[in-house]
């Protein structure tokens, strides 16, 4: 198992790597920008735009704009940083059991002398180390982004925000790994998880901004990501976070069942 882990560690190293080069390269565009965005009038120039759209700002408005906790909330927390990672995870996710049979390379997998059960736990870990690993290490290097352009941004409210995002991720994860036991494609896994998020994400942002469905936003995961509030107010909900780790450990848990009993 251990050398399962280490040699899917080396294969994606590179891939990772990329990954977080472009997470870096837009993290530093944006903090870069934010203090040439101080001196433009936000609230006024949103004071002219119809209030549904003002809306999807969230809470806080055009104001939270007026904070890098609430900048990078908007233009890279809320979707980028979590697309680009959902992404790599989704990927990963679909090529362990869907991408194998669509390759035919599982047999070959399955002759080796070990479970499904620990070949996927073993590849499942790699997944939540690089995950975990390109949230810490962009939220580090905005960090020192920020010192570097003298950007003040809290630590305890970007720590807490990194967790978050992990078990955000890994709830994801869950639902595409769960996919990839019943699916047969990995581009199926990739874009239907990719469909969900993007439709979790706009339920969301609509429900914020349009009246009638503002009570069904709720039912949208994204109800348990909430990177400004996390920023600004350096506080976590637990209850989310627990309800986005029980929806990873049933993702898996499916996954486990369904994979042990199927005929590959």
């Amino acid at each position: 198992m251990l050398n399962i882990i280490r040699h899917k560690i080396k294969e994606q190293f590179r891939g990772v790597y990329l990954y977080l080069i472009f997470l870096s390269e837009f993290a530093w565009m944006y903090i870069a920008l934010f203090p040439s965005m101080q001196k433009v009038d936000i609230e006024a120039m949103m004071a002219q735009m119809p209030k549904e759209f003002v809306g999807f700002l969230g809470e806080g408005g055009a104001a939270a704009y007026n904070t890098i906790e609430g900048f990078l909330s908007g233009e890279f927390f809320s979707f980028f940083f979590v697309l680009l990672i959902i992404f790599y995870v989704a990927s990963v996710a679909g090529s362990i059991i869907a991408g194998g049979i669509e390759k035919r390379t599982i047999d070959f997998d399955l002759s080796q002398p070990i479970s499904r059960t620990r070949k996927l736990l073993s590849e499942t870990a790699v997944a939540m180390f690089y995950s975990f690993f390109l949230v810490f290490a962009t939220n580090i290097l905005i960090k020192i982004l920020c010192e570097i352009y003298s950007v003040s941004i809290g630590s305890k409210g970007l720590f807490l925000f990194s967790i978050v995002a992990v078990l955000f991720v890994w709830a994801i994860y869950g639902i595409a790994i769960f996919l990839s036991s019943i699916f047969k494609s990995k581009i199926a896994v990739v874009g239907v998880t990719i469909f969900f998020t993007l439709g979790s994400y706009i339920f969301y942002a609509l429900s914020l901004a349009v009246e009638k469905i503002k009570d069904y936003g709720k039912y949208s995961i994204y109800n348990f990501y909430d990177p400004q509030k996390i920023l600004s107010k350096a506080e976590i909900n637990i209850n989310q976070c627990l309800i986005l780790l029980a929806i990873f450990i049933i993702g898996l848990l499916l996954s486990l069942v369904i994979f042990n009993k199927k005929d590959v």
